[in-house]
Formats: C-alpha cells, structure tokens, sequence
C-alpha cells in the first residue's frame, strides 16, 4: 500500500502546530514562575507606593492596546499580500491544487 507523500501546506501547518506548541509549554513556565515570585514578594510589595501620575494606563491596558494595534498591521498586510498576487496572477505560473 502506498503512502501519500505529505503536500507543502500540511508540512508547514505541522511545523508551525509543533512551534506553537513549543511557545504555549515555555509561555506556561515562564507564567508558573512569575506566580510563585509574586507570591514569594506580596508581603513586600503591598507596603509598596501607588504610581506616582494619574491617568497612567495599566500595564493590561498597555499589552491589549500594542496587540489590537499588532493585530490591525498583520490584517493591513494580508490583504496588501492578496491583493499584490492578485494583481500579479495573470503571469505567476499556474499549480495544481493541493491533493486533499
């Protein structure tokens, strides 16, 4: 019995599960570690001052805004990169679609 050859696409998606997967292991330690240290330093830390200047947003606040952002760019290219290969597909050289 043959075995299918696995195409380009179903290659770099398994790549790219096997990274992320990678990334959510290490992300998961990395987030472990900074609870056990806000434990071991709560004690300390709500003796600690209030920001000195109001109206500083919160450290949350600032994450959401960068990615909202983050995600708006990575939209703006994908559909700058669509529109680049549609206007250019009358002379890309034509494939076969991926065997399913």
């Amino acid at each position: 019995m043959a075995t299918a050859t696995p195409s380009y696409l179903e290659l770099s998606k398994t790549y790219q599960d096997q990274v992320l997967s990678l990334i959510e292991q290490s992300q998961k330690l990395a987030v472990e570690s900074v609870s056990a240290w806000t434990k071991a330093v709560q004690p300390i830390a709500k003796n600690a001052p209030a920001a000195p200047i109001a109206g500083v947003p919160s450290p949350k606040e600032i994450v959401d805004n960068q990615y909202a952002f983050a995600a708006k760019l990575l939209d703006a290219q994908h559909e700058y990169f669509t529109a680049v290969l549609t206007a250019a597909a009358p002379v890309l050289p034509k494939t076969a679609p991926a065997a399913r």
